[in-house]
């Protein structure tokens, strides 16, 4: 991927939000499972298009302002991973802090609060014992989804009418 920004001396964006590569994202056993407390999938399909639309409007920040001063790594690894459930895929803890754009120590304090706030949890991979994959739990995805259906609400509200807080 080309870096292509003006300020030659900033490092290029990698990571899923920038559109860069993703090493471990396998599909997810959880996406699928009966009985899930998923949303429908219209639903589902509005709340990952808001997602990703997050996601690259906050990647296109750094093409006008300098880097670093929007830092939110856990925001950001809470809609990458909410991008990824709905999109069937897992995210193994590499990767997000790889997407996260922060130094991997601070990118793993940061898993390690979701963990600990219970909104993400961490999952050994049965196939290869070194890896390790970060999902949203049960609560964090709910959260998730209920907050990006009230941007869209906030978003798509006609001019002059009243809005919703979100």
């Amino acid at each position: 991927m080309a870096h292509t920004s003006n300020a030659g001396d900033r490092p290029p964006a990698w990571g899923a939000r920038n559109g860069g590569p993703r090493p471990a994202v396998q599909p997810s056993p959880a996406q699928n499972a009966p009985g899930g407390t998923s949303p429908a999938a219209e639903d589902a399909a509005l709340i990952r298009h808001w997602a990703k639309l997050l996601l690259d409007t906050y990647s296109a920040r750094t093409n006008f302002f300098p880097g670093g001063l929007f830092a939110d790594p856990a925001w950001d690894m809470l809609l990458d991973l909410t991008h990824a459930r709905l999109a069937g895929k897992r995210v193994s803890v590499s990767s997000l802090c790889i997407a996260a754009g922060v130094p991997a120590t601070t990118a793993l304090r940061r898993i390690g609060d979701l963990v600990t706030s219970g909104l993400a949890t961490r999952v050994k991979d049965e196939n290869d014992g070194r890896r390790v994959f970060v999902e949203l739990t049960e609560d964090g995805f709910a959260r998730m989804g209920g907050y990006l259906a009230r941007v869209h609400a906030a978003m798509n509200t006609p001019p002059g009418e009243p809005r919703r807080k979100i």
